[in-house]
């Protein structure tokens, strides 16, 4: 019941609204007379300022986005140089862990070879203007599972002495 009220009380309401607004701009537009000068362009006048600041803005963002392609050709340059170091040291880490297993080893190859190949698709997106944070993600999460890895293989040969051994065989 109430909304059926609602469903009645409000479209009267809008249009007494309405005609409220339409007889109050009829009666300024009767008292104010027009004249050849109200139909004469004035915008034109702001052409120079308006032109002057989208060529800023435009200047602006094209600095914007060189800086955004920079960022990510950075980030991914370290990325990639941190996905090197923990691939050396897991590949280092195997000789001291007979138990790595061959499953172990093979997912390891085909994370790098994907994240070979996706470095190297990210790049090109960069330079040619489209920085793909899906991609970037990706390629970061892909890091992270080496990370990962490289925990585990350290725990393991923390319960001996194949830590001293990797620690002197990554100094030679």
């Amino acid at each position: 019941m109430a909304s059926l009220a609602f469903f009645i009380a409000f479209p009267i309401l809008l249009v007494l609204a309405l005609l409220a607004l339409v007889s109050k701009n009829s009666r300024t537009g009767a008292s104010h007379i027009l004249t050849t000068n109200d139909f004469l362009p004035v915008h034109h006048r702001q052409f120079e300022e308006v032109d002057r600041r989208l060529s800023e803005y435009e200047k602006m963002l094209i600095k914007i986005q060189s800086e955004q392609r920079e960022l990510a050709l950075q980030y991914l340059v370290e990325l990639r140089t941190d996905f090197e170091q923990v691939s050396k040291l897991l590949n280092r880490a195997a000789k001291f862990l007979p138990e790595i297993t061959l499953r172990g080893e093979r997912e390891r190859f085909w994370v790098g070879v994907r994240f070979r190949l996706e470095y190297h698709l990210v790049q090109l997106q960069i330079q040619f203007g489209v920085v793909p944070a899906g991609r970037l993600e990706a390629l970061t999460t892909k890091v992270r599972f080496l990370a990962r890895a490289a925990a585990q293989v350290l725990d393991e040969l923390g319960r001996g002495n194949g830590l001293d051994l990797l620690q002197s065989d990554l100094n030679s």
